[in-house]
């Protein structure tokens, strides 16, 4: 089969309105047996995306670029177990990004673009705490199976380039006493050009089983390896190693109605002293409301 033209500048976009209740069992991330454990988390989420239409490229290449905007909000301990000490992690994160895929012959993708990501503290007016762009690349194969299953892999490179506070802004906006932060920050540290310590190049892979057990109702088991190497300022050198192993089933009620169910096991090892090693089970239930214009 050959591509004869396929030419098609139409706008296509759409909206997704989610929200998603969890079971954390490691909320604050830490490995350490007396930190705060088992809470739960609500995230709302708004998304718009752009399909930029489609483009063919030679006889055998199809581009399908979009664009995607989202505003994230999570809400931490909202049931408030924990006397709404867990509050301190409440986050907006506002993201955008560009992808471009490149679907290929024998099921093959191959995707580049960018996302932006900027984290605001909604509990102190909105403060932005970072900002990051992150270019990456992509490569994904669809295998199906004589069942009627489908398995999806997926490997990719990505370089984050990131600006944030510096590690003074941190820390007072962490809510240490004035005396414990002069005792950890020096002249050099409390330096006003912001800590870019999320540099870094990471090496991801993936696979997933997608098995459609009715019309309505899908199951996706997955696993996920990722690995992060720093390149600036105190994590130089660090390496994070992050394990995750999970499970979906979907149900799609309608045409723009579907609920989720998940659990994913979470497993992070690292060689830096600014972040702990942690492992984390997550589990809870996903509302999505699609409308396409």
């Amino acid at each position: 089969q050959r591509l004869v033209e396929v030419k098609n500048s139409d706008l296509t976009p759409s909206l997704s309105l989610s929200s998603s209740f969890k079971h954390v069992r490691n909320p604050e991330k830490n490995s350490v047996a007396t930190r705060k454990r088992n809470a739960t988390t609500l995230d709302l989420s708004l998304m718009f995306m752009m399909g930029l239409g489609e483009y063919g490229i030679g006889d055998d290449i199809v581009s399908t670029p979009s664009i995607m905007l989202m505003h994230m909000r999570t809400y931490n301990d909202p049931v408030g177990k924990f006397d709404h000490d867990l509050r301190i992690f409440d986050i907006d994160v506002q993201i955008a990004g560009l992808s471009i895929p490149f679907v290929l012959p024998d099921d093959y993708t191959l995707t580049v673009g960018n996302t932006y990501v900027r984290p605001l503290q909604f509990r102190d007016d909105y403060k932005q705490l970072s900002y990051s762009n992150t270019p990456s690349a992509s490569l994904s194969k669809i295998i199906p199976l004589e069942n009627g299953d489908i398995v999806s892999l997926s490997t990719g490179i990505s370089y984050t380039l990131s600006n944030g506070d510096t590690l003074e802004e941190s820390l007072v906006s962490s809510g240490l006493p004035a005396s414990l932060i002069d005792s950890i920050v020096t002249p050099a540290a409390s330096s006003a050009t912001p800590f870019d310590l999320q540099n870094g190049i990471t090496h991801s892979a993936s696979i997933s089983y997608i098995k459609t057990l009715t019309d309505k109702i899908t199951l996706t088991p997955s696993f996920n390896f990722s690995k992060m190497y720093y390149n600036k300022g105190s994590n130089r050198d660090r390496i994070d190693t992050t394990y995750i192993a999970g499970t979906t089933a979907s149900y799609t009620v309608n045409d723009w109605f579907n609920v989720t169910a998940l659990i994913n096991y979470t497993s992070k090892d690292t060689n830096g002293n600014l972040t702990p090693e942690f492992r984390d089970i997550v589990g809870g239930f996903t509302f999505a409301a699609n409308y396409s214009f």
